[in-house]
C-alpha cells in the first residue's frame, strides 16, 4: 500500500460526504481510506452509515471520545499501513489527480520524509485561488528557519509524510490547537523534503473553522514551544532558534486576541514577544495593529 488517507471528522457531518468522496475518486488501487470520528455530536455517525451503502467496503470508519486531532492523527498512523500518509480535513476536498501527482513525484526515486504541493483556496463567495507550495531547499536548517518565520506555510491535506518519519515524532496530544507546526518543523529538521508546486486540494474557507477557535487557540499558547524544541528529538544545531519562535508564537497569539477586540490582553502578547524578539519591532503588520489597540479596552 502506498497511500493511506485519514480522514478526522468531528461535527463536520455536513461537509464528510464531499472530502470522503474526493478521497475515494482518487486513481488507483493503492490507496486506503479510513474516517476517525473524534466523538461527534452531530449526525457524524448516521451520514458515515449512508457512505458506506453508497461505497460498500470502500473505507473504513473508526471512532472514539473525544481527544483532538493530534490523538486523531496518532492513531490514524496506527491504524493504517500506506508507506505514506496524508490527512485530509473534514471540511476539505482532494483533486481528482491528487494522489497521482504524488505518484509521479515518488517516481524519481528518492525516500522523502515528506512532500508538500499546492492548494487552492475556496471563499464563501466562491471566489478561488490557486497556492503554489514554497520550494525547499536541499538545507533543513534553511527550511526549518523559514517555516517558523513563517515564510511559507504547510496544507495538511496538500502533504505526504513517510511512515518512518512516526517511528520519531507523533502529533502531541496535550494541545488542541497548532498540534501541526511542531511535526512540520520538526520532518523539516530531520528529514529530506520536497515541494510539488501544482495543487493538489481545494482548502475551503468558512468561520466556523477549527483554525480560529479562540479558545482552543489560547489554551495551546506559548505550550508548542516546548513540544518543538524538544532535544529527544531535535538536534542542537537547531535549538538557537526557540527565543525567536517563542516570540513570534505570542505575535501569534497577539493577532487572535486582536481580532477577538481582546485589546489589554493582545498588548501583554505583543510586548512579551518583543521582550525576547525586539527585532519583531521592525515587522510592520503586528505594529500597527499594536498602535491601534493604544487606549482600547
Amino acid at each position: 500500500m502506498l497511500f493511506s488517507i485519514v480522514i478526522p471528522a468531528y461535527n463536520y457531518a455536513h461537509l464528510l460526504p464531499r472530502a470522503l468522496e474526493s478521497a475515494l475518486a482518487q486513481r488507483g488501487d493503492d490507496y486506503e481510506v479510513v474516517v476517525i470520528d473524534d466523538g461527534s455530536t452531530d449526525s457524524t455517525y448516521e451520514v458515515v452509515v449512508e457512505l458506506q451503502r453508497k461505497h460498500p467496503q470502500r473505507f473504513i470508519y473508526l471512532r472514539q471520545e473525544n481527544r483532538g486531532l493530534a490523538a486523531v492523527r496518532n492513531r490514524g498512523v496506527r491504524e493504517t499501513c500506506g508507506e505514506y500518509l496524508l490527512f485530509l480535513d473534514a471540511d476539505d476536498r482532494l483533486l481528482p489527480d491528487a494522489l497521482e501527482r504524488f505518484r509521479q513525484f515518488l517516481a524519481g526515486g528518492t525516500r522523502w520524509g515528506m512532500v508538500c504541493a499546492g492548494h487552492r483556496s475556496v471563499h464563501p463567495d466562491g471566489h478561488t485561488r490557486n497556492h503554489a507550495a514554497f520550494g525547499l531547499s536541499t538545507d533543513p536548517r534553511q527550511n526549518f528557519r523559514r517555516y517558523i518565520r513563517k515564510e511559507f506555510g504547510i496544507s495538511n491535506g496538500a502533504t505526504i509524510m513517510a511512515r518512518r518519519v512516526f517511528e520519531r515524532i507523533q502529533y502531541p496530544e496535550q494541545v488542541r490547537s497548532s498540534e501541526d507546526i511542531p511535526v512540520f518543523a520538526q520532518v523539516l529538521a530531520l528529514f529530506d523534503c520536497a515541494a510539488l508546486a501544482e495543487p493538489v486540494l481545494e482548502v475551503h474557507k468558512h468561520d466556523d473553522s477549527l483554525r480560529h477557535n479562540l479558545p482552543l487557540i489560547l489554551e495551546a499558547g506559548t505550550g508548542i514551544v516546548d513540544i518543538l524544541f524538544d532535544p529527544a528529538i531535535l538536534p542542537a544545531e537547531f535549538m538557537g532558534y526557540r527565543r525567536e519562535f517563542e516570540a513570534r508564537q505570542h505575535l501569534s497569539l497577539f493577532r487572535s486576541l486582536y481580532l477577538a477586540r481582546r485589546y489589554p490582553q493582545a498588548r501583554q502578547e505583543y510586548l512579551d514577544g518583543l521582550r525576547l524578539c525586539p527585532s519583531l519591532l521592525f515587522d510592520l503588520s503586528h505594529l500597527r495593529k499594536f498602535l491601534r489597540t493604544l487606549g482600547r479596552s
